[in-house]
């Protein structure tokens, strides 16, 4: 797998005449490390910024990131600042990977420091995390058809960080789908990420990754449906274990939702099933057989408390939004709002005020065509 990569990376370089973009991570949790570790062990500039002072000195006494697992080396950064501003100055792409309820914060600092020619992309958006930002953007009268505002369907990487600056990879997924807000910005976007990432590929539009976003599906139900597990410290494989017969049947009552609002906006996205299988190759009659001959999630274990991002963040950040779009275009979500009803009784939190809705997207008051201008780029 590393050789074949680092193979395809260097072809990549040559095509472009051996021009390399310059990237920052913002954060430096399991996906973080990740991704700044995969860009430095393949000799691509990486700066990394997060909050946290503790992660930020051990990393910068470290001068890099350990990755092992399915790609193993030494990850060397280049800048490792708790200033944003000159984490993110004069690179290419930003690469943002900090949990969804995060994305409004980093999205008001991008707002002040992006500059033009610079390629944001949230890693990944959840649903709606791109057409946030660009609505950040808009309120602020600095949307600009030269900085391009971008998510991915889902995280690159299957990971889970070893310390502060050493992250296992379990596995990379075979194709990840991204696009910008701007769909006709998506050629200029792909030519820039593939050069050190050639998993991604261009999707549709934005409502496309935001409602192919499977963790929906993954995160929230298998929590809630294995409570009593996961507070007895989570000694199971999440995914193999964590979703028996009967939690997939949830899960695929979701999907099911899901691919319904999509339907409602003209589009069409892949069940979860199909997903697994162009992202890892499994095969199943259902839901739950597919997700068993996924190897990628062999070792990958539960949390060890319901007070994870699997809930804080995909309930707000990919259920209610989800839920939101399918209120506006009259679509029932039932089992979604069950979900998210659940959690909130649960955590004691009212998620559906915490969420992420259609007028945080700035499409509370556009019909269909007016959205499908806006991420067409015919509106800025």
């Amino acid at each position: 797998m590393a050789d074949k990569l680092r193979d395809e990376i260097v072809d990549r370089m040559k095509q472009t005449g051996g021009n390399k973009p310059t990237f920052c991570v913002i954060g430096a949790g399991n996906g973080g490390l990740a991704m700044a570790g995969y860009l430095g062990l393949y000799g691509f500039s990486v700066n990394i910024w997060t909050r946290d002072n503790k992660k930020m000195e051990a990393l910068a006494d470290a001068g890099g990131i350990e990755v092992e697992g399915k790609i193993e080396g030494f990850g060397e950064l280049n800048i490792i600042s708790q200033d944003f501003q000159k984490a993110i100055e004069g690179v290419d792409i930003i690469m943002v990977v900090v949990p969804a309820g995060g994305h409004r914060e980093i999205g008001e600092k991008l707002v002040k420091y992006a500059k033009p020619g610079q390629s944001i992309v949230l890693n990944p958006g959840r649903t709606g995390g791109a057409l946030e930002l660009f609505n950040l953007f808009r309120k602020q009268g600095k949307a600009r058809d030269d900085i391009i505002y971008a998510e991915a369907q889902t995280f690159l990487f299957v990971s889970r960080k070893l310390g502060v600056h050493k992250v296992k990879i379990f596995d990379i997924k075979r194709s990840v789908p991204v696009s910008s807000v701007m769909s006709y910005k998506n050629p200029e976007l792909i030519k820039k990420l593939r050069t050190a990432f050639p998993q991604f590929a261009p999707a549709s539009d934005v409502l496309h990754t935001s409602l192919g976003n499977v963790a929906v599906m993954f995160h929230p139900g298998v929590m809630l449906l294995n409570t009593g597990w996961v507070e007895n410290h989570g000694n199971f494989e999440y995914y193999l274990e964590g979703i028996s017969p009967g939690v997939a049947k949830v899960l695929e009552r979701v999907d099911e939702e899901r691919t319904k609002i999509a339907e409602a906006l003209g589009i069409v996205v892949p069940s979860v099933k199909d997903w697994l299988y162009f992202s890892y190759g499994s095969t199943g009659v259902d839901l739950y057989e597919a997700v068993q001959t996924t190897p990628a999630y062999k070792g990958v274990m539960a949390p060890s408390t319901i007070h994870h991002r699997y809930i804080l963040e995909d309930v707000p950040m990919s259920l209610v939004p989800m839920s939101s779009i399918g209120e506006k275009f009259g679509v029932e979500t039932k089992c979604m709002d069950s979900l998210i009803n659940l959690a909130s009784f649960q955590h004691e939190r009212d998620f559906w005020s915490e969420g992420r809705t259609v007028e945080h997207m700035g499409i509370k008051n556009f019909d269909l065509k007016t959205i499908k201008r806006l991420i067409a780029g015919e509106i800025v």
